[in-house]
This record gives C-alpha cells, sequence and structure tokens, in this order.
C-alpha cells in the first residue's frame, strides 16, 4: 500500500469516527422548565412512517404539541431506587433496565410525573422534521454485526448516534414500551388490544445485527419481562 492510500485510509477512518450529528436549533419557551436529564421536543409538524411500510403513517405529515422526553433510556441504577428489590449484575448500572413489564414501566413513569412517549412522540424525536431513517442520519454497519446474542450498551454512551434532538439509545440499544396498543390499517378483530407498541431496539437474527429505522414499528404482549425490552419516559408541556 503506497503512502498515498493510506493516508486517504487513515483520514476516512477518522472521519467516520468522529462523526456528529447535526442538532436542530430549539428555542425553549419562556416559563417552561426543562429538566436536566430531559428534551423539549417543539410543537410542529415533521414526516412519519415510510412509504414502503405499511403498518406506518406512510410518511406523510403528522403534527405534534411540544413536549418533554427523557434524553436516556431509564438506567438499572435509576430504576432500582425506585423498586429496590430489582437487582442487576455488579458494574452494569448505567445499563438500560430490562425484564420490566409495560405495567411496570407506566408505574415508574408515572411515580416520577411522567408517562411513556406516544409513538408520535418517539419518532418525532428519533428522527427529526427531515425524515431521516436513523437517528444520526448516515448508515453505518452495526459493530457486533456477524456476533450471536445481544449486548445492551451504557445508556449515555454513542454521543455518535444520538438523535438530531440530542436523544440517546433510538435505534441501537434495547427496545422500548410505548404508550399505546399496536393498531394498523385492516388488523383481525381478535388480533385488538392483544400487544404494546416497541419501538427503537436492533433487529436481529442468529448472527445477523441490524439498527432498526425510525419509524420501524414492533410489537410485544405487555406482560413480557425480556432482557431486550426497556423503556424511557415523557411529558406534556402545558
Amino acid at each position: 500500500m503506497n503512502p498515498f492510500t493510506l493516508c486517504f485510509l487513515l483520514l476516512f477512518l477518522f472521519a467516520c469516527d468522529s462523526h456528529e450529528v447535526a442538532q436542530i436549533e430549539v428555542n425553549v419557551p419562556v416559563g417552561v422548565q426543562v429538566p436536566e436529564d430531559m428534551v423539549y421536543i417543539p410543537a410542529g409538524e415533521f414526516i412519519m412512517g415510510h412509504v414502503d411500510e405499511p403498518r406506518t403513517r406512510l410518511g406523510q405529515k403528522v403534527s405534534s404539541k411540544a413536549y418533554l422526553i427523557d434524553r436516556y433510556e431509564l438506567s438499572r441504577e435509576r430504576y432500582k431506587k425506585f423498586q429496590p428489590k430489582y437487582t442487576f449484575p455488579p458494574k452494569s448500572g448505567l445499563y438500560p433496565v430490562t425484564h420490566v413489564s409495560y405495567a411496570e414501566s407506566l408505574d415508574y413513569c408515572q411515580a416520577q410525573g411522567k408517562r411513556l412517549p406516544t409513538e408520535i412522540e418517539w419518532e418525532k424525536a428519533a428522527r427529526g422534521t427531515d425524515g431521516r431513517k436513523w437517528p444520526w442520519s448516515i448508515f453505518v454497519d452495526h459493530p457486533n454485526n456477524g456476533f450471536s446474542g445481544f449486548m445492551s450498551e451504557p445508556v449515555n454512551k454513542r454521543e455518535e448516534w444520538i438523535s438530531p434532538y440530542g436523544v440517546y439509545g433510538m435505534g441501537h440499544n434495547v427496545w422500548e414500551w410505548i404508550g399505546e396498543e399496536y393498531t394498523y390499517p385492516g388488523q383481525p378483530e381478535n388480533e385488538r388490544n392483544l400487544f404494546k407498541v416497541l419501538r427503537g431496539g436492533l433487529l436481529q437474527t442468529h448472527i445477523t445485527i441490524r439498527f432498526s429505522p425510525t419509524y420501524f414499528r414492533n410489537w410485544m404482549d405487555p406482560e413480557s419481562k425480556l432482557n431486550f425490552i426497556g423503556f424511557r419516559c415523557a411529558k406534556s408541556v402545558d
């Protein structure tokens, strides 16, 4: 390999590693208090769903009111303060809480004066207003692709994968409970009221790991307590 080629490759790798997600400038209205661990999302339109995904909003423009959403998925150490019986391996306190049901996640949020986010709120916080497929906009392969098994990461890791509103973990860590039932056009009557929506986790087979698109809708029995499901909270802005 000649020196020029080596230099080019080093510059390319450095550029990839130092990728920063351009942030949407947000002006918080006077009188609105934003807790340190939450993000203010302003009212307005954004592109929701994708035209090729029939169980989404098909890329239509959708409006939302202003709201607050947690900057990070809830960590194990924070959940333990609420539920002392919850246990986790040593030195993993900053990893996302898992093995919690829909009702348990809802109970936590309500105890904090919050609630679970809606699908509109979650998706807008993840993709901004330009209809991007991934929160960080630029396609990248998951670094663990080719390895078997699910591995979560600390909730405050991966600044290079934050959303355009500065929200972490939206598309590469655990799936997150959403405060809505899973419905879609033409849904059979016997499938209604059975599942809750999940958003933002990894799409995995045995040895394939892919990032889920910002518009991807997953679902699960609300009683499920699994190692790849966690949550974050949201709050309305009066």
